[in-house]
């Protein structure tokens, strides 16, 4: 039987490079990349079967009447956008949330293992939203504040909070942050399911945020601006996930 999924981009010619191509089947060896500059041409079957239709951020208005005939083609896909600076993403998060199928909207400018971790999540069923957009939904800002502030606000809330977690807390931060479901981290840390609930919402408490999508969209934006500090000491080499949704 025939693994191999199509990951379908559809964005300007020259936006998914050919390192990034290979990053990608690297990283998800039965996912074949295949890009295309417009709607219509990702109106046609492929050779396997689309997993995913990753959409440039812009098309959301677009998408919103046409993926209904992109789904009679793709049946099995699911979507996702993504943009290329957060001004942008912020701007087109609340169109693309009105598409109640979209699974996330991926930021094109953070490190590849930034990118791919959220990829990740999407392919795994997930979502994945970006801090700015996702905050953008529920706060506006302040007199006198740009949008744009929301990010690096969140970031320097949350630093020392993250920083002052307790040995555990963050052993089940990395875990929450690799996708790991309440039982997958009990089972890892011979932990019982309540007390994994029980840390998750101490985190949750001490970071000041709402849920766990906001705690591991936090975690990341820690690690990308302390990668030569001390958050890399504690998580080098953990890969990102959240599953937005997810109860704790």
């Amino acid at each position: 039987m025939n693994a191999i999924r199509t990951l379908l981009f559809i964005c300007s010619p020259g936006t998914i490079s050919t390192a990034m191509t290979a990053a990608i089947e690297s990283e998800f060896p039965w996912l074949s990349v295949r890009t295309v500059p417009d709607l219509k041409l990702a109106s046609v079957e492929f050779d396997n079967p689309v997993q995913l239709v990753l959409a440039d951020v812009r098309l959301a208005s677009a998408l919103a009447e046409y993926w209904p005939e992109l789904a009679r083609y793709h049946p099995a896909a699911t979507l996702a956008l993504m943009g290329t600076d957060d001004g942008e993403i912020a701007s087109d998060h609340r169109r693309a949330k009105e598409l109640e199928i979209v699974q996330g909207i991926l930021p094109f400018n953070v490190n590849l293992d930034v990118f791919l971790s959220g990829l990740r999540i999407i392919l795994k069923g997930g979502t994945y939203f970006p801090s700015t957009g996702y905050r953008a939904q529920r706060n506006a800002p302040l007199e006198g504040e740009e949008p744009a502030d929301l990010k690096p606000a969140l970031y320097q809330a949350g630093k020392p909070a993250i920083e002052k977690l307790t040995k555990r807390e963050n052993e089940i931060l990395v875990r929450m942050a690799m996708g790991n479901q309440n039982k997958i981290i009990a089972a890892a840390l011979g932990l019982s399911e309540h007390t994994v609930k029980i840390h998750i919402h101490n985190i949750i408490t001490k970071l000041g945020v709402h849920n766990r999508t906001e705690v591991v969209a936090l975690y990341f934006e820690y690690r990308r601006k302390d990668t030569t500090g001390n958050a890399g000491d504690t998580n080098r080499g953990q890969d990102g996930r959240s599953l937005s949704g997810d109860k704790y």
